[in-house]
């Protein structure tokens, strides 16, 4: 039963929440800091009269109140729900304790930690990763950078990380050394592998 009402409000989430174009004026970010923490920042069209932001925002909260319930302490916390250009854009801000709470909650992948960490964990690490200038990962780069932090992921939003971005999958476009526009990828998933 519960899995019913989750799917329900997720359906009714992707309603409210599904673009009709793509003029918001901020673009929809997932946020990595040091430590793993996740933090998600949704923007999205919310200009017809049927939306209602006091029904999205218990919504949400309804969500993450039964996501949390399933652990000893919170792992997800709404941040804020709120109006934004003249009520034509509506900004959902989460933050969840780390990236494994991200995709169990938005049932997309990622996964941030060490190369070690991603490779023990099953993940295979491209070959095909480039630096900013075009030029292919060497062949040795991860054998002895197993300590290097990586993103692997499947949500192709702005990524913001920790550390600089060193190595990414072909299409992401570099925004700064640590944000990435991921959304011309063409795999199914992206990896950013970072440097400190």
């Amino acid at each position: 039963m519960k899995n019913c009402a989750k799917e329900a409000a997720a359906i009714l989430l992707t309603v409210l929440l599904t673009a009709c174009g793509d003029t918001s004026p901020e673009v929809t970010s997932v946020s990595i800091d040091k430590d793993g923490a996740v933090t998600n920042v949704i923007y999205e069209e919310f200009d017809k009269d049927y939306y209602d932001i006091s029904e999205l925002e218990s919504m949400v909260g309804s969500e993450i109140d039964s996501y949390n319930s399933e652990f000893i302490s919170p792992r997800i916390t709404l941040e804020g729900v709120e109006l934004i250009d003249d009520g034509a854009f509506v900004k959902v801000s989460m933050t969840f304790k780390n990236a494994s709470d991200f995709s169990s909650f938005n049932e997309e992948k990622v996964f941030y930690g060490t190369v070690e960490e991603a490779i023990d964990a099953g993940y295979e690490i491209s070959k095909g990763l480039v630096d900013k200038g075009g030029d292919a990962l060497s062949e040795d780069f991860l054998d002895e950078h197993k300590d290097n932090h990586i993103v692997i992921t499947t949500d192709k939003v702005n990524f913001i990380t920790p550390y600089k971005i060193r190595y990414m999958s072909k299409g992401v476009v570099l925004l700064s050394d640590k944000e990435a526009v991921l959304e011309d990828t063409t795999g199914e998933s992206v990896q950013l592998l970072l440097t400190k």
